[in-house]
């Protein structure tokens, strides 16, 4: 069993996958807002504009509205759950898919949310080497290990970060945008070809909620804990905050990266700053804030994955988080000077296939079992036997969840017009949770029956 630990304040954190003690939950609706905000405002955000050119600015709203839609109450519940149940969203996967299937499916994330660090850190080289010639891989290094020594002091850092950065990246970001329409014609993009409704939703929510959201308890599990004094408002707001941050720096940076496109044939509105008086390339340096605000909410949970699969082998050594940190971190950086950017559209579609089923089947799990009623102590019962480590539901969960993958792969075989209409990845997710629940109801009627016998 793991028993809370202190965060060791103004320290490196060496919390591990630990449950949060009480202490330390202080975090509010505000703090929780800005960080999902700034996390998914990155500099690689406005690239959605580019990946949905041709659809016109107001159909660019309409998807956005309907991803955020339909992707608002798994990631509402995802966001409740941490603040139910203060430990990461892996451990809880443990419940549900078993020791070793919750072992197995952190190891694949963590290398997701590398490979999102590997994405964005590329992106940022690109600015620094378009700006500053000449030093090609340097700029890759130089990001690299300033943004491992954020993560490297865990949470409260973290917290100090987007508190006092915030107001500066708004503010390189106000630069550019003046300077973006003073320079250049003003040309609303309109749309030029007709809208895969179905496809572009889903691959909004791959690129933002729902990529997003099965993270949301990593982060929701240092908020003020749930009490049932709490008012509905301001419950409401610590459910609400974490999804309506990322969907609104998705729709303002992905409309930035389709105006710019068309105004000035470049998504990246960073790159302005080359041919910009002194404060305009200030601004675009600045920008690199977009990348450090994303990729601490990318390697921060990646580490604690990595975490929750040596845990299962006893306790992590109290300093096992640092340097999972610098590791994981270097191999990210390796994964941008590789070119991962050059990937980004088959990686989003990945994210989709595997992220979707996943969420949707803990969610369901957390909700028909009300497991978090139980003792936290149970997330962390060892396996003695190899048995133990795919208990029940855990083969029914890996079985529907790998169902769930191949099923949302398989969406040529449906009619053109529905797929057309149809997000079918968010609708292959929908219906393996829906045949997750089915088994389970099936299970808990045949041990009724044989009770009864």
């Amino acid at each position: 069993m793991t028993e809370p630990a202190n965060l060791e304040t103004h320290h490196v954190e060496t919390l591990g996958v630990a449950p949060v003690p009480d202490q330390d939950r202080t975090m509010r609706p505000g703090m929780l807002f800005l960080i999902w905000a700034l996390a998914s405002a990155s500099a690689t955000t406005p690239v959605i504009g580019l990946l949905l050119h041709g659809i016109g600015l107001w159909n660019f709203v309409l998807i956005v509205l309907l991803a955020t839609g339909i992707g608002l109450i798994p990631a509402m519940l995802l966001s409740h759950m941490g603040r139910q149940a203060p430990i990461i969203s892996m451990v809880m996967a443990r419940r549900t898919f078993g020791i070793g299937g919750a072992t197995l499916l952190a190891i694949l994330y963590t290398i997701v949310g590398a490979g999102w660090f590997g994405l964005n850190t590329d992106v940022g080289g690109n600015i620094l080497d378009t700006l500053f010639p000449g030093f090609g891989m340097l700029w890759y290094i130089v990001l690299g290990v300033l943004q491992i020594v954020l993560v490297f002091f865990g949470m409260e850092m973290l917290e100090k970060f987007y508190r006092y950065t915030a107001l500066l990246f708004l503010l390189c970001y106000a630069v550019l945008v003046y300077y973006l329409f003073t320079q250049h014609t003003f040309v609303l993009p309109v749309a030029t070809e007709g809208v895969d409704w179905g496809r572009d939703i889903d691959l909004v929510l791959s690129f933002s909620l729902l990529a997003w959201a099965y993270d949301f308890p990593t982060v929701t599990r240092f908020c003020v804990p749930l009490s049932a004094q709490e008012n509905f408002s301001d419950r409401m707001l610590y459910l609400l905050s974490p999804a309506i941050g990322v969907m609104s720096a998705v729709l303002f940076m992905g409309l930035l990266g389709l105006v710019s496109l068309q105004m000035t044939g470049d998504w990246n509105i960073a790159l302005l700053g080359k041919n910009l008086p002194f404060w305009g390339e200030i601004s675009a340096i600045g920008v690199i804030l977009a990348i450090a605000h994303t990729n601490a909410m990318n390697l921060y949970p990646a580490v604690t994955k990595l975490l929750a699969v040596i845990n299962i082998a006893g306790k992590p050594h109290r300093f096992m988080q640092p340097a999972i940190v610098i590791l994981l971190g270097v191999f990210a950086t390796l994964l941008a000077i590789a070119g991962i950017l050059n990937l980004v559209e088959g990686f989003l579609s990945m994210l989709g296939s595997l992220l979707f089923p996943f969420s949707f089947i803990l969610v369901i799990d957390w909700f028909h079992g009300q497991h978090y009623n139980d003792a936290i102590s149970l997330f962390y019962q060892r396996a003695h036997t190899w048995t133990d480590y795919f208990l029940w539901p855990a083969p029914w969960a890996l079985g529907v969840l790998i169902f769930g993958i191949v099923l949302a792969q398989l969406g040529f075989l449906i009619a053109p017009v529905l797929i057309h209409i149809l997000p079918w990845k968010v609708c292959s997710a929908l219906m393996t949770a829906v045949i997750y629940y089915g088994g389970l109801r099936f299970m808990e009627q045949r041990v009724q029956r044989r009770k009864m016998a």
